[in-house]
């Protein structure tokens, strides 16, 4: 007899249903558990109370802020505080209900943590959020409020607070006595420095294994030594160790050598079935001699533990904030829970085949360079680390528009464009004779609103016409340079010497605002007859010969008003390898000018008076083959490029091609603003770093 569809249906899905529910089972959905117990010091009895407490406000070692329990503060034994030997012994109850004085509800059943410590006390180590060698925070008074009220990371939290071993500093006094000693001036001579027992784990891990980290700082430490984890019933010991600790901080005040430090212990092994475990150090030790001391400190000390059966990432990656072009970078992690444990790295969220061990190493080139992290999974659940990410260093192009690049108009020859720092453009501008002239830029008399232009083997010829439209009032009087008076039309600086190179001044020390020419270390300095501060617009050209007797011409408004030929003195040397600058001097030696230019022209050879009356007159662009540059002004400035990169030593190299040669980039240092010329097309950066392996993580802490 056939059977019926829905009979075969229902029987189908009946065993689904078996199987989904021992897939639940095998997992242990039901009871996999992490908490993390941090134990907390107490500075009371007016002893600098600011130490106190330190209860975790944010996720520490993978455990999420609520999965940490803040037990009741031990005592320092400091400021008159009741101590006596061989310390103080506290006990706790947590469970499902507990939500007070620090702790937070089990996920399920009820525990009861006892421990002895010698005393507790208070440490600036902080882990991986500080700056190494020593990874402290600020320390002192002030360090510890900063951490109770404005803690950088969940970590820092924990480190803070920790309990003695008994051995090194701390309030023990001789042997069998009840009066604290000065600092280290006895060991507590119990073998058992500090302990820790946790009853109970059977209703916490009801249908799972666990496993257990310890985490440690000191104020007297050297190394930390192993401790021990003991499952009670069955007298079964791991042993666990502070592996590869950062260097300490040496404080000195001992004939050891005494640091403030700190670590992550490596995972004890898995409990299974257990309801008590044991917690302690191995006998710490410490000696040595001489000045400065020399010889072991291992500190055995405690400042929280985690208890899990699930994946925990305890040590994310760290990000690798700068790596360069050959270098190596390294990423690493620690994860604990009931192996066997299964290892992912992702890069932008995607799997890396491959990478599936607690190290991740790959080259510094572009294409790595990312978000990291680490996805843990076992039985019992998935665990995932903090992102890290690795930048590689590089030449970046801004994605903001910076609209200053000033284009030159000289039709017969390459262009010179200019870096506008601040001057602002205007389509024309109207004097008080109702003179207009299209195309203006406005100086207003500061220091960044000027224009430059680099420099060219064009401009460095042994003479040339510089012309150019003014319109001022006068200098502004309130803008100072170094010097104090006079403000630049024209510079072109010498490098090692500020004020020291050849300028054109708006010279407000001489009545009517005239111009003054002056040359290299005051060589062939002049002045004119005529003052141009008057609100019109009027038209200056300056030509010069700096060849032996040679010298300077102004003409104004076409027709000529002075030189310094002739003058005792009047030789000079026209400046080259430097950047020319129009409205303001890079040496901040004179003022910056205060008002209007238009029409600004450098020619590499001398005009004639002809040719100047003749651009006055009718605009004419005179010699088109001497005309290096003409800044028009036709339109505002245009949208320019910055180029950034973060490692300062770096060079920034440029080229006509892509085939080279190419040549360093004087002065070039990020940002950079790129004003392009026939010589500088293509950028390239170039490292000068031996290449070097960057670990995100060097300690395990």
């Amino acid at each position: 007899m056939k059977r019926k569809l829905g009979s075969i249906l229902s029987s189908r899905n009946k065993k689904i249903a078996c199987t989904v529910s021992a897939a639940a089972l095998m997992l242990g959905v039901s009871s996999a558990a992490t908490i993390g117990l941090h134990f907390q010091c107490s500075y009371g009895c007016g002893h600098n109370p600011s130490y106190s407490g330190f209860s975790v406000t944010l996720p520490a070692f993978g455990v999420p802020t609520n999965g940490w329990e803040n037990l009741l503060p031990t005592g320092t034994g400091y400021g008159g505080c009741s101590w006596t030997l061989p310390g103080y012994t506290t006990n706790e109850v947590i469970d499902t209900e507990t939500s007070t004085n620090g702790l937070n509800p089990l996920p399920n059943g009820s525990i009861n943590v006892s421990w002895f410590a010698n005393a507790a006390n208070y440490d600036p180590f902080g882990g991986y959020g500080f700056a190494a060698p020593f990874y402290e925070h600020s320390g002192g008074g002030q360090g510890a409020i900063d951490v109770a009220t404005n803690p950088s990371t969940g970590e820092e939290q924990i480190y803070s607070s920790f309990l003695r071993d008994g051995v090194n500093y701390g309030p023990n006094g001789p042997a069998g006595t009840s009066t604290p000693a000065p600092y280290g001036s006895a060991d507590n001579p119990l073998e058992a420095y500090y302990y820790v027992d946790v009853t109970g784990l059977k209703t916490l891990f009801t249908n799972t294994p666990f496993v257990v980290e310890l985490m440690a700082s000191a104020d007297s430490m050297y190394d930390l030594t192993n401790a021990f984890v003991i499952d009670v019933a069955n007298s079964v010991t791991n042993s666990v160790s502070y592996p590869n600790t950062a260097p300490p901080n040496p404080q000195g005040g001992a004939p050891w050598t005494r640091g403030i430090g700190g670590g992550l212990s490596t995972v004890s092994g898995v409990f299974s079935n257990v309801d008590h475990i044991h917690i302690m150090s191995n006998p710490p030790q410490h000696g040595g001699t001489g000045s400065p001391p020399t010889g072991y400190d291992n500190a055995g000390t405690i400042s929280g533990f985690i208890l899990t059966d699930k994946p925990v990432v305890t040590m994310s990656p760290q990000s690798i904030p700068l790596s360069g072009p050959g270098d190596t970078d390294q990423l690493s992690a620690y994860a604990i829970g009931v192996p066997p444990l299964s290892y992912q790295w992702q890069f932008n969220g995607q799997d890396i085949p491959g990478a599936t061990t607690l190290t991740n190493t790959f080259p510094a080139v572009l294409a790595n360079a990312g978000s990291y992290t680490l996805v843990v999974t076992n039985l019992y659940g998935a665990a995932t680390s903090k992102v890290a990410v690795v930048t590689v260093d590089s030449i970046v192009e801004s994605s903001t528009a910076t609209n200053n690049i000033v284009y030159d108009s000289n039709p017969d020859n390459p262009q010179h464009d200019g870096y506008d720092m601040g001057a602002t453009w205007l389509a024309s501008s109207t004097d008080s004779a109702s003179v207009t002239r299209t195309g203006v830029m406005s100086f207003a008399a500061e220091a960044t609103n000027g224009i430059s232009f680099a420099d060219n083997t064009n401009f460095d010829g042994s003479s040339g016409t510089i012309s150019f439209w003014m319109q001022s009032t006068g200098t502004d009087t309130n803008e100072s340079g170094s010097y104090g008076y006079g403000a630049v039309l024209f510079e072109r600086p010498v490098a090692t010497n500020a004020g020291g190179g050849f300028v054109l001044l708006q010279d407000d020390l001489v009545q009517g605002n005239k111009l003054q020419l002056i040359g290299p270390n005051d060589i062939g300095n002049f002045t004119s007859t005529k003052s141009v501060s008057d609100g019109k617009w009027h038209f200056v050209a300056l030509v010069f010969n700096n060849s032996t007797n040679g010298g300077a011409a102004l003409f104004i408004d076409g027709a000529f008003d002075s030189t310094n030929s002739g003058n005792s003195g009047s030789s000079f040397t026209w400046p080259v390898g430097q950047a020319l600058e129009i409205g303001y001097g890079s040496d901040n030696y004179w003022r910056a000018y205060n008002g209007l230019l238009n029409d600004f022209r450098y020619y590499n050879t001398i005009l004639s008076a002809s040719e100047i009356s003749s651009i006055y007159s009718s605009g004419a662009l005179a010699d088109t083959a001497a005309l290096q540059l003409e800044y028009a002004f036709a339109a505002a400035p245009g949208e320019g490029l910055v180029l950034t990169w973060a490692e300062p030593s770096a060079i920034l190299q440029s080229a006509s091609n892509l085939e080279g040669p190419w040549t360093p980039v004087n002065g070039a240092s990020s940002p950079y603003t790129l004003v392009p010329t026939a010589s500088q097309q293509f950028f390239r950066y170039v490292s000068t770093n031996a290449p070097q392996t960057h670990i995100s993580n060097p300690f395990l802490m």
